[in-house]
């Protein structure tokens, strides 16, 4: 059972919304135990007592402890979630288990908005978004090849040819990923893991569920045990999943909010409140992944102390406006860089400067060269 950690508010900037449905389920763990209420310097000390030689890529404090900020973009998301698997490998963890906040909806031009703002997309276009960013984690992995062309081809059975899934890895195969997995493919993920145990094995974005229903999506009785001993054996290096707790909503006032949970390998649980701008409140940190219970405590827990932020409305309407774009967007890009964009790189770039976003590729990109070539003078 995991144990809680509160924590004074400790200022991040970011934001997501995570959608509680079959395919963005929040695995849980047993039920609620009382918290453990530790300063954060005591839970920093035993962290690095625990892990004091770790070579990590992210910044570390001056007592050596590693920290794992909320990701404000996309890009930070996937620079996480390479370190956090390179970090697995390192230690011992060839089996892994990724589940990734995808770039969809309100996030596709924003990461850090939380309202949904439209109709939310299909899981195909879910599952096009998720196999861009695992092609982007897996070509700057060391283990594969540099500038290493990744694949993909279709996996499981003809009967779940309908299901978005997808089994990728770089052109060395040193590593195999298998995106949005079925339970039905269950078999040939086993096959897979067996046919060369020395190779790492990653499931990205199951979307399967075992709890919150009658019958599990691995049956019952001694097959939903053999199917979870077997998954037990993929260790969460990253997951960023985003829940919302009560009365959920970063627009209007109440007692509950938007959470964002990171696990990055080795380090525990953290869960943040979100605010609208973008920014986030590190909350408390659970030793396994948390459950609702949990999380509302910890919400609860930290409305008493966090003032909510209203939201200011867009010009002409009531709809509130998104939260502002970070500062690594709008920084310098060379004619190069803007070449390589594709549109919604640029629409990022074009909203982060205020300029407009409508027209051809062309269009976006001689605007976009302009404004920064006008700034310059």
């Amino acid at each position: 059972m995991a144990s809680l950690t509160f924590y004074p508010c400790i200022l991040y900037c970011d934001a997501h919304n995570f959608n509680n449905s079959r395919r963005h389920h929040l695995w849980t763990n047993s039920e609620f135990q009382p918290n453990l209420r530790l300063s954060f310097r005591t839970k920093r000390n035993r962290v690095a007592k625990r892990w004091p030689s770790m070579a990590l890529s992210e910044d570390t404090d001056q007592s050596g402890v590693h920290e794992w900020p909320n990701p404000k973009t996309l890009q930070e998301m996937i620079q996480q979630a390479r370190n956090a698997l390179e970090n697995g490998l390192k230690g011992g963890k060839s089996r892994q288990l990724l589940q990734l906040l995808l770039p969809v909806d309100q996030r596709q031009f924003n990461f850090l908005d939380t309202e949904p703002r439209d109709y939310p997309c299909g899981i195909r276009e879910e599952f096009n978004a998720c196999s861009k960013v695992v092609a982007s984690i897996l070509q700057g992995l060391q283990v594969a090849e540099e500038n290493a062309k990744i694949l993909s081809k279709p996996f499981g059975e003809i009967d779940n040819e309908m299901d978005p899934m997808a089994l990728m890895y770089p052109s060395n195969k040193s590593v195999a990923a298998v995106v949005f997995p079925i339970s039905d493919t269950l078999k040939q993920i086993r096959l897979l893991a067996k046919g060369d145990e020395s190779r790492p094995l990653l499931l990205v974005n199951p979307q399967w569920r075992s709890t919150g229903q009658i019958v599990s999506d691995f049956g019952i009785g001694p097959w939903k045990r053999q199917a979870e001993e077997f998954l037990s054996t993929f260790e969460p290096v990253y997951v960023l999943l985003e829940q919302r707790i009560g009365e959920a909503s970063n627009i209007v006032s109440g007692s509950g909010g938007v959470v964002r949970i990171l696990r990055c390998y080795p380090s525990d649980w953290n869960i943040f409140l979100m605010a609208w701008d973008g920014t986030s409140d590190l909350i408390g940190t659970t030793t396994k992944q948390p459950t609702y219970k949990e999380l509302e405590q910890l919400v609860t827990e930290a409305r008493k102390r966090i003032p909510w932020k209203a939201p200011p409305r867009i010009a002409g309407g009531s709809e509130p406006a998104p939260p502002p774009l970070p500062e690594s967007l709008s920084r310098f890009l060379t004619h190069e860089e803007i070449d390589q964009m594709d549109k919604i790189s640029l629409r990022q770039a074009l909203i982060a400067r205020e300029l407009p976003t409508s027209g051809r590729m062309d269009t976006l990109k001689e605007r976009l060269k302009s404004a920064q070539e006008n700034a310059a003078i």
